[in-house]
């Protein structure tokens, strides 16, 4: 025999898009609760039990002064049984014909524009957050929505993985404009950090045109003396990134040699790119490998230069150290650090 498909009930959206588009579509993510009936009766026929075992528990007080101990222990727990379970029938059917009642108030909501707060859920409910919230748990776990789910801070509901994926980006980009928004007003409110902020930022642009500028010229020689040279530019921009103290160094890099340069390696692919070839040409390039040798020599001592001042910090540290622990015997003639 063929199994019988599970019949999941359709939601037809309307919507309009940010560019004034009416949009309609089914979406098979929704199945509306079912055996409301049955729930029914299951608070009748527990509210019947529970006054039938709490009717029979009270008789017992009329029998009390000739039955014996047995028999109302017995009565006890026989009608005491019949109460518990007629009070959990009408508690499971109550609760859940409840929550089907409160699931069609969400879907009116979510009808619209198909994510809500959980403050608008309670809201439209008379409920508090936290029952909305186990509502919406238990929904999902019953299968009410196939796709629905609660953000990780549990103050949104989505009812498709469409919407859900859509939020995520959303909240992406919002966090990502704070962390923008607190990085701007750090800026300004720290004069230092702004100014070393520009020179890191313009630097990395140094950075990427001669990169683009390797990618486009064709001769390995210049494209590995470029690649060391992006390395070098790179360190030195870690150093000051480090030590933001060192930025007034630079400014000969930023305002002369890197632009410079720029100029020259641009003028090498110009001339590579020549259809015509002469001898000028390749002279002229020749120079201009020569002059980045120079110029690669040059970044490098700048490089130095930036480090130098850690470097004696270093030494005079260790002839400290050196000292101190001479003077406490711990050493012998040799010395930990050779100058």
């Amino acid at each position: 025999m063929e199994k019988k498909k599970q019949v999941i009930e359709q939601y037809e959206y309307q919507y309009t898009t940010p560019n004034k588009t009416v949009v309609k579509e089914c979406l098979p993510a929704i199945q509306a609760p079912v055996q409301i009936g049955k729930y029914k009766g299951k608070i009748t026929g527990g509210a019947l039990l529970s006054i039938f075992g709490a009717w029979k528990l009270l008789g017992i007080l009329d029998i009390l002064s000739y039955a014996g101990p047995i028999i109302i222990i017995i009565m006890l727990l026989v009608y005491g049984a019949i109460l518990g379970l007629g009070i959990t029938l009408f508690s499971k059917g109550k609760q859940y014909v409840g929550r089907a009642e409160r699931y069609h108030r969400y879907m009116k909501l979510l009808e619209r524009k198909k994510f809500a707060t959980i403050e608008e859920l309670a809201s439209s409910v008379a409920k508090n957050s936290k029952t909305v919230i186990r509502d919406l748990e238990y929904m999902i776990e019953q299968k009410w929505f196939f796709e629905g789910r609660l953000d990780e801070k549990k103050s949104h509901f989505l009812l498709t993985d469409k919407v859900y994926e859509d939020y995520q980006n959303a909240e992406k980009s919002r966090m990502l404009r704070e962390q923008e928004e607190k990085e701007k007003e750090r800026l300004e409110s720290d004069p230092i950090q702004k100014e070393l902020s520009l020179v890191l930022t313009e630097g990395k642009e140094y950075i990427n045109k001669i990169r683009k500028l390797n990618d486009e010229i064709l001769g390995e020689d210049i494209s590995d003396q470029l690649d060391k040279m992006e390395e070098i530019i790179a360190s030195i921009f870690d150093v000051v990134k480090r030590k933001p103290a060192k930025r007034g160094e630079l400014r000969k890099l930023m305002q002369y040699y890197l632009p410079m340069t720029i100029k020259v390696v641009t003028a090498y692919r110009d001339f590579e790119n020549e259809k015509v070839p002469s001898e000028q040409l390749e002279e002229g390039k020749q120079e201009i490998k020569v002059t980045l040798d120079k110029v690669i020599q040059a970044f490098i001592a700048l490089r130095e230069k930036l480090f130098q001042e850690d470097i004696l910090d270093v030494s005079t540290d260790l002839d400290v150290l050196e000292a101190m622990m001479s003077q406490e015997g711990l050493l012998k003639e040799e010395k930990i650090w050779k100058k």
